[in-house]
């Protein structure tokens, strides 16, 4: 839904890798790019897919912390 739709008409893909801080709650509180796809507008849209997403919870033994996790967004034509 959020790939951009000049690059997916065009069947340019790729994968941007992103760093995002969960919260307690398993929300994500923070996005970074840490490797870009080589489009501009494939990390961006990769950052709004990850701003969006809700995850369990971690936990260290049994309390709910933050903590960081790194996941790959892949953008591919069919």
């Amino acid at each position: 839904r959020n790939y951009p739709p000049l690059l997916r008409d065009a069947g340019i893909g790729g994968t941007t890798l992103l760093w995002m801080l969960i919260d307690e709650s398993g929300t994500v509180v923070k996005t970074q790019v840490k490797e870009k796809s080589g489009h501009n507008a494939l990390d961006e849209a990769a950052q709004k897919v990850g701003e969006v997403m809700q995850f369990t919870p971690a936990l260290n033994r049994d309390q709910k912390v933050k903590v960081w996790i790194q996941l790959p967004i892949v953008f591919k034509t069919q």
